[in-house]
């Protein structure tokens, strides 16, 4: 029986050899995905400093994200206490309005 060769896009090996890189076995990788362990070592070997740049670049824009992310957690973290102290504020006013002139507040409802 005569094995198919295996055709696939230059943008499917560069991910096949992305797992390669990092850290999946190249006999594993060409198993799961029915190619021969010889054909991955050769695209491991001409890929491997373009995927490892992409991946570095990927994981520095994840990074970036997450402090994008946090940055915008703390505003959003601020600006929930600030309306809570408002709401508490504007109680408080209230309350002492009740206090001070009732009629007052009949005339606001």
């Amino acid at each position: 029986m005569v094995k198919q060769r295996f055709h696939c896009t230059e943008e499917l090996k560069k991910e096949y050899v992305g797992l390669v890189v990092s850290g999946y076995r190249t006999e594993h990788v060409a198993r799961q995905y029915g190619m021969s362990p010889s054909a991955l070592g050769r695209w491991v070997r001409q890929y491997w400093d373009e995927v490892q740049a992409d991946l570095a670049k990927k994981k520095e824009q994840a990074e970036q994200l997450a402090k994008e992310t946090m940055d915008l957690q703390k505003k959003y973290d601020q600006a929930v206490k600030l309306l809570g102290e408002k709401d508490l504020e504007i109680a408080i006013l209230k309350d002492l309005l009740k206090k001070t002139n009732p009629t007052l507040m009949r005339d606001l409802k």
